[in-house]
């Protein structure tokens, strides 16, 4: 327990240089920033229109993928291009430990960022609309959401030294427009998996977008199945990887 403490917390380390915590910072922000900015005489469901849109377009689709992708592919990619992976490999620790450890540094450090990302955007929304009732469904969603990308980019950073690239291309080639046009693939795409968390913690009136994403069953009981069998599929992938690989 000790040893894979260690690691998440020297992970968590590694990962948060003063570059990224300024850059992805105000990239997490930037969504409840425009928020405040354009929505000045909204009010009522124009109020919750725009946030909404702006939270799926600004926060789900772009600040959550790109924070968490690069933070997971650099937890276990980094030390493999710095050769220093084999320093923990060689240690008695399990390499299931280390599996679990990794991925769990790569979630802490993104939502760090996303958790932010989402608690800013709602808060701006209880001050234009004095409606609280969605701080909670928004940080259950973005915490989902960076579970299930770091659970695909934590392995995919070890595999390829293009990991960014092609988690990028996942991002917006296959979320953005293969998921939207085939809407019974929604279970494919992290956002929308932590979006359905949102949908089934938020006020009714927030319902009204479940079907134009594809989300067919706002329940948040097969999302958090959901969430546990990517995990599991994360954790016994990278497991086998670093049993398999050479880590030099």
């Amino acid at each position: 327990m000790t040893a894979a403490l260690t690691i998440t917390g020297v992970t968590v380390r590694q990962v948060l240089g003063i570059k990224r915590l300024v850059g992805f910072g105000l990239l997490s922000l930037f969504p409840a920033f425009i928020f405040m900015v354009s929505s000045g005489n909204q009010s009522g469901n124009a109020l919750l229109e725009s946030f909404i849109g702006i939270g799926v377009g600004l926060l789900y689709f772009v600040a959550v993928p790109v924070v968490t992708l690069i933070l997971s592919a650099s937890a276990l990619g980094d030390e493999r291009r710095d050769q220093t992976l084999s320093f923990i490999a060689l240690r008695p620790i399990r390499r299931s430990a280390i599996a679990a450890s990794k991925l769990t540094a790569a979630v802490t450090a993104a939502f760090v960022f996303t958790g932010a990302g989402a608690l800013a955007m709602s808060v701006a929304y209880g001050i234009r609309s004095s409606d609280w009732n969605y701080v909670i469904p928004m940080l259950a969603s973005a915490a989902v959401a960076t579970i299930v990308y770091a659970a695909v980019f934590v392995p995919l950073g070890y595999l390829s030294e293009r990991s960014t690239l092609i988690g990028l291309a996942y991002v917006f080639i296959w979320e953005g427009a293969i998921v939207s046009a085939i809407g019974t693939l929604a279970n494919t795409s992290p956002w929308r998996i932590g979006f359905t968390a949102f949908l089934a913690l938020a006020p009714e009136e927030a319902q009204f977008v479940e079907a134009d994403l594809g989300i067919a069953d706002p329940r948040l009981g097969p999302t958090l199945i959901t969430v546990a069998v990517f995990i599991a599929l994360s954790l016994v992938v990278t497991t086998w990887i670093l049993r398999k690989r050479d880590l030099v």
